[in-house]
């Protein structure tokens, strides 16, 4: 109960950090929303001082503040200035399970993929089978993920017509029954899951496979060994165990990069998700959206890392917090 509530107090200093730096970002980007707003007609001076005191632009920083802080615990984020009339949070609501599609679906690919890579790899450092498996994941890892989604859209969708070009599910599609419609989103998140996978899955097999070496080394390692225990067993049960810790550390590190993959990923193939709508916030200078979208990350990567130290335990019960 101590460690939960220490937890529990440091995640709650992170997210008003969070909350602090999220309202400060958007107002330090070049440019006025105003011209979001207007939609780029030219406005009048009278027009003008409408839309800044309708929207609070005529506040000072210090009022923006107390008011953003007060509706974030209110779970009122304000009115988008892009998706005018809508609030921020239904547009946030709206993305929010596109994103956790693909980042959840491409975060596991990536941990399983990354653990039997590694395991394979480790087991005898210095084969074949190991020079093979790092440089095909070092080549992946060098490539910019943006670089290798453009890559797919170009050579699955537009050459070979496998997947669609954009969106999360068919425009205006009418679907018989419950199967069509989960495989027609299967297809448009096919191609965003796989780029996310393969650009980042070697960071979990290279640590793995680097801690494996040094677990083998082990005495508890040769005393399996001559407790004439199965190599599977030895393999995965006790070398791959025991190689885990770090592993898992680079998962709670690795949640911080999401935000920006997402971003990338979800632009390229035009993926309605919160790395999309994000970028557009930025593009438009919608405050309010984008600090939607950011406490949003935030809040995610700090649940995350909380379930992540209690896997830790579960791993290695001779941690203590």
């Amino acid at each position: 109960m101590r460690w939960f509530i220490r937890r529990l107090t440091t995640s709650i200093g992170v997210l008003f950090a969070a909350l602090v730096i999220n309202f400060a970002i958007p107002r330090l980007m070049p440019g006025s929303p105003l011209y979001a707003i207007a939609g780029g007609i030219k406005l009048t001076p009278e027009t003008r001082q409408a839309l800044i005191e309708r929207f609070g632009l005529d506040a000072s920083i210090q009022e923006q503040f107390w008011l953003y802080f007060a509706g974030v615990f209110r779970g009122d984020f304000g009115v988008s200035f892009f998706h005018y009339p809508r609030a921020v949070t239904d547009v946030v609501m709206d993305a929010l399970p596109w994103t956790l599609l693909v980042i959840g679906s491409a975060v596991t690919l990536q941990v399983i993929i990354g653990y039997f890579a590694g395991i394979t790899a480790g087991w005898r450092p210095g084969s074949r089978t190991d020079s093979g498996l790092q440089t095909f994941a070092l080549v992946l890892l060098s490539a910019p993920i943006f670089w290798l989604g453009m890559v797919f859209l170009f050579l699955f969708s537009f050459q070979l017509g496998w997947f669609p070009l954009a969106g999360a599910q068919t425009a205006a599609a009418t679907y018989s029954n419950t199967f069509e419609y989960v495989a027609d989103i299967i297809r448009h998140a096919t191609l965003p899951i796989l780029a996310f996978t393969l650009s980042r899955y070697a960071m979990y097999q290279l640590v793995l496979r680097n801690t494996m070496v040094t677990t083998l080394k082990e005495q508890y390692m040769l005393t399996a060994e001559a407790k004439g225990l199965s190599e599977n067993r030895i393999k995965y049960r006790h070398a791959g165990r025991n190689s885990l810790l770090p592993m898992t550390t680079m998962i709670g590190v690795s949640l911080v990069m999401v935000v920006g993959a997402s971003v990338y990923i979800e632009t390229v193939f035009s993926y309605p998700g919160l790395g999309l709508l994000l970028y557009n916030g930025v593009l438009n200078r919608d405050y309010p959206l984008v600090q939607g979208c950011f406490l949003g990350f935030a809040v995610l990567i700090v649940v995350a890392n909380f379930i992540i130290d209690m896997v830790y335990m579960y791993l290695d019960p001779r941690i203590r917090y």
